[in-house]
C-alpha cells in the first residue's frame, strides 16, 4: 500500500468536547450573565419592599382593631323577662288576670307577651328550666278550635290528666319533641280562660309548671308587679 493509499483510508482524528472549536472550526459560545448596575438592583428590590410594607401595614391594622374590640363574654346571655312587670299593663287591655306563675326561682323567663294583635288575642310566657328544657303557656278568653290546633302544632288528643281539680287534655305528636295540656274554658271553674301549656321537659319539671300555672290562674298582678287575688 503506497502513502496516497494510506492517507485516503486513514480515518479524521475525533474532535474532543472539551476541545475550544467545534465541528467547523467555529468557536463554542459561553451564556452571557447580565451584569446590574446598582440602580437596577435597587429598582427591582422596590417592588418586594413594597409588598413587605403593605403586609406589615394590614396585620398591624388587624392588631389595632382586635385591641379595640373587647373579647366576648364567655358566660352566654340568659334572658330573664320580668314577667310581673310584663303583665301589669296586659291586665288593663285582656279582659281577664294574665297568669304570673311561681314556678321555681332557678327557672327563667325566656319572654312574657301580650300577642293582641292577632285573630286570638292571648297572653304568653316561656321559660327555661333548671335542666334547660323548655316550658310556656298561651291564656286567652277568645279561643276557637283553630287557635287552639296551631298552638299545639296540630298534635292529636293522647287521653287526659286532673290537676288542682281540672280536667286537661293531653295533646301529643309522637314523631315530636313536644308535650300540650289544654286547659278548655269549659273546664276553668276559676276565670273562665282557655289555658295551654307545652314544652319538652321531663315530667318532675312539667308536674311544676302545670301546678305553678293552675294555682296562679285568677291573680291579678298587683301595682308593684307581684300578683295578688282579686
Amino acid at each position: 500500500m503506497n502513502e496516497r493509499e494510506h492517507d485516503e483510508t486513514s480515518e479524521p482524528e475525533p474532535v474532543g468536547r472539551d476541545s475550544a472549536e467545534g465541528p467547523a472550526g467555529v468557536q463554542d459560545e459561553q451564556p452571557v450573565r447580565p451584569q446590574l448596575t446598582p440602580a437596577q438592583s435597587r429598582r427591582l428590590s422596590q417592588p418586594m419592599v413594597g409588598i413587605l410594607l403593605s403586609v406589615l401595614v394590614t396585620v398591624g391594622a388587624v392588631a389595632v382593631l382586635m385591641l379595640m374590640n373587647p373579647s366576648p363574654d364567655p358566660e352566654p346571655f340568659t334572658p330573664d323577662e320580668d314577667v310581673d312587670e310584663a303583665a301589669g299593663p296586659v291586665a288593663d287591655v285582656a279582659g281577664y288576670a294574665p297568669l304570673v306563675p311561681q314556678v321555681p326561682d332557678d327557672w327563667t323567663a325566656n319572654y312574657a307577651r301580650w300577642k293582641g294583635g292577632e285573630e286570638v288575642p292571648h297572653w304568653e310566657v316561656g321559660y327555661t328550666t333548671s335542666e334547660t328544657a323548655f316550658v310556656g303557656f298561651a291564656q286567652t278568653d277568645a279561643a276557637n278550635p283553630t287557635w287552639v290546633a296551631q298552638e299545639v302544632d296540630q298534635a292529636p288528643e293522647a287521653g287526659t290528666i286532673t290537676r288542682e281539680g281540672m280536667e286537661l287534655t293531653i295533646r301529643r305528636d309522637e314523631d315530636a319533641d313536644r308535650e300540650h295540656f289544654v286547659l278548655d274554658a269549659e273546664e276553668n271553674d276559676v276565670d273562665g280562660t282557655t289555658v295551654i301549656i307545652s314544652g319538652d321537659a321531663g315530667d318532675a319539671e312539667f308536674d311544676a309548671a302545670l301546678r305553678a300555672i293552675l294555682d296562679g290562674l285568677g291573680e291579678s298582678p298587683a301595682a308593684d308587679g307581684s300578683p295578688s287575688a282579686p
